[in-house]
């Protein structure tokens, strides 16, 4: 995998670093036997902040340009295009400099108003309240207590509703309006104050009379590991997962938060920076303009830990070509304070995996043991990231992240390290997108996650799992029976369904080092569009025990089937009559998926599965078929985008 892209200018700079590294200093390179060695003679070899004049720009920020699209926004708003003003008010709070808080507050409150008018009334609260907290004119501020309690009213919450509409009467006294503009003002919040008593003393009434709710299913946590995984070793298979028990499909054993997780830079202003939920409003960095949050709590957890060094430092990164598993090396030292790294330094080189497992997510001893294939990387390999580790670091060093002067080289050779194990540990994060709700839709590449158990998940060409994300959480679960005492394998490459043997090898070996032993390939499965359609590969089920496949014909006048290798003789009428049942229930499950009803056309594909199993031996097409059905439904209830929904 590549740390570098051809079109930014690390390329260059590498190759221009290469070319002028003397001979006998490379060879001495070539030599070290330690990563922060390595990080120490190539950060004092070159300077990079000066060779490249790096330097941290703060992009976005312009006051005229945020005078513009507010005036635009209030055109839209005036046309009651609610959809157009906010999104020029979103821009307009982009482009709004740190030091302009009263222009801040009033595109907050600008924007609440077409959020309360699009009866987005919980978002438009939010904004009231930061329009509030940026000093927003106290003349003012009889706009937003009555906003306030229109939005409360919106949501049924009358006892709120009443307190700000109270709330508005002295807020009026402090306006500018003319008098008969505020006696109509006051008159029409007085009306509400009258009324709405009446209403909070009789929802109190139906809520006595009221039959108490059927309490809500237990949510799964957001990391959870279904308890009959655990993790086994072998040389030739590393650490790998198990299941102790019978699995049956659509189990969900992982749901679990990322160690580290960064966006694409297309998505850095369409999808929140911490989270990776899609934004519509978005909360913004004080300082640049580069990456938007959902939430304010998004924002805080960012710009208190990783963002306060690499913002300034992004627009050089993207410019720089520099991969997303390098962005990711990055913040996974960001994300933490160098004091922390400093207590680890020297536990780190002693870590056991028994004890790693136990640890937290968020704890980078937890990752630190990942597999890097750090004996098989040549020379050039590790030039080639120890001078990216140094791009990197000159992200610590401009943001100041060092507060004492002998962790560099320690960080240095870390960042150097992370480059290496992600690249085989890291995974895609993805988000299912559509043009419209007709539209099949297509899983797109939006960001970058390392998820430390689902990183011992070892490979298959036919795997026992799938994988989605909500946010930049991931969720696995299971698309076929397993069982116990079996590898539980997800894929890292092409299925076998999809891609012949040789290519699926090739690409395997040249990522992750390794050839693939998996059942598809060492038994050569046929792709998908190679499959007979008209042989059935039925089980022996003579009553011994037999591993046997009998190889039937779809059309077949014979019921007893003899085994050539038991001896025994398998009675196919049952499965016949079973498959014959499994074809309502694709074409049932097919509806279903049509019209959204994804749980219950999951369930119609999970007893297909079932009924295919008992009778049937992958691989074949109705398997796979409903395998993908499967998935399908699965992506659902993960990260999606219809474009057309953000249009209306």
């Amino acid at each position: 995998m590549e740390i570098y892209k051809k079109d930014g200018f690390f390329q260059k700079y590498c190759e221009s670093v290469r070319k002028n590294f003397d001979q006998n200093e490379f060879n001495h390179f070539a030599q070290l036997d330690s990563d922060e060695k390595r990080f120490s003679v190539l950060n004092s070899s070159k300077s990079i902040v000066t060779e490249l004049k790096l330097v941290r720009e703060f992009n976005g920020k312009n006051l005229q340009q945020s005078l513009n699209f507010k005036n635009l926004g209030n055109k839209a708003f005036q046309r009651e295009s609610w959809n157009e003003a906010l999104a020029y008010y979103n821009m307009c709070y982009m482009a709004t400099p740190h030091n302009n808080a009263l222009d801040r507050a009033i595109v907050l409150a600008n924007r609440s108003a077409a959020l309360y008018h699009m009866e987005k009334y919980d978002l438009a609260l939010d904004d009231i309240q930061r329009a509030i907290n940026n000093n927003y004119p106290k003349e003012l501020m009889y706009k937003l207590t009555e906003r306030q309690a229109r939005c409360y009213l919106g949501k049924k919450d009358h006892v709120r509703a009443l307190k700000c509409f109270k709330d508005t009467l002295p807020a009026l006294d402090e306006s500018k309006l003319p008098l008969e503009r505020r006696q109509k003002l006051e008159r029409d919040a007085q009306i509400m104050i009258n009324l709405l008593p009446k209403n909070i003393e009789a929802e109190k009434k139906l809520a006595k009379n009221k039959k108490p709710s059927i309490p809500k299913k237990t949510k799964v946590p957001e990391n959870y590991i279904d308890g009959s995984l655990y993790f086994d070793y072998s040389v030739d298979e590393g650490r790998f997962a198990r299941t102790k028990s019978d699995l049956k499909p659509n189990t969900i054993l992982l749901l679990e938060k990322p160690h580290v997780s960064v966006l694409l830079e297309e998505y850095s202003l369409s999808h929140c920076s911490n989270c990776f939920k899609r934004v519509t409003v978005p909360i913004c960095c004080s300082q640049c303009s580069d990456v938007i949050f959902c939430s304010d709590e998004c924002g805080k957890i960012a710009t208190s830990t990783y963002h306060q060094y690499e913002c300034g430092f992004l627009p050089i990164f993207w410019k720089s070509g520099a991969s997303i598993t390098c962005h990711m090396a990055l913040r996974i030292i960001t994300q933490k304070t160098e004091e922390y790294f400093m207590k680890l330094r020297t536990e780190l080189p002693n870590l056991e995996s028994d004890t790693t497992d136990k640890l937290q997510n968020d704890d980078y001893r937890k990752v630190f043991k990942l597999v890097t294939h750090e004996k098989t990387r040549t020379p050039e390999d590790f030039f080639q990231r120890t001078l990216m580790a140094t791009l990197l670091n000159a992200c610590l060093v401009l943001g100041g992240y060092y507060k004492t002067g002998d962790s560099e080289n320690f960080i240095g050779g870390l960042l150097l390290h992370n480059l290496q194990f992600l690249q085989f540990n890291a995974h895609e994060i993805s988000e299912l997108q559509r043009e419209n709700e007709r539209d099949i839709g297509k899983s797109v590449f939006i960001g970058g996650g390392l998820y430390p158990t689902l990183a011992l998940f070892n490979h298959s060409c036919e795997p026992g799992v799938t994988r989605f994300y909500r946010g930049n959480s991931v969720c696995v679960r299971t698309v076929k029976r397993i069982s116990a005492g079996s590898m539980v394998a997800e894929n890292y490459g092409p299925l076998f369904t999809q891609v012949n043997r040789e290519e699926r090898r090739n690409t395997l070996l040249n990522q992750y080092k390794f050839t693939c032993n998996c059942r598809a390939c060492t038994e050569l499965w046929p792709k998908f569009s190679d499959m007979d359609p008209n042989v059935l590969r039925f089980k022996c089920d003579g009553g011994k025990p037999c591993s046997n496949v009998l190889n039937i014909p779809a059309e077949i006048n014979e019921f007893m089937i003899l085994c050539t290798e038991c001896g025994e003789h398998t009675n196919i009428m049952k499965g016949l009559k079973s498959l014959q049942d499994t074809d309502m229930l694709f074409k049932s499950a097919t509806k279903l998926h049509d019209v959204g009803q994804y749980e219950l056309a999951l369930s119609k594909y999970v007893e297909m599965l079932n009924t295919l199993d008992e009778v049937l031996v992958p691989p074949y097409r109705d398997f796979h078929l409903c395998q993908q059905g499967l998935r399908a439904c699965m992506l659902e209830f993960g990260n999606r985008y219809i474009a057309t929904a953000i249009k209306k």
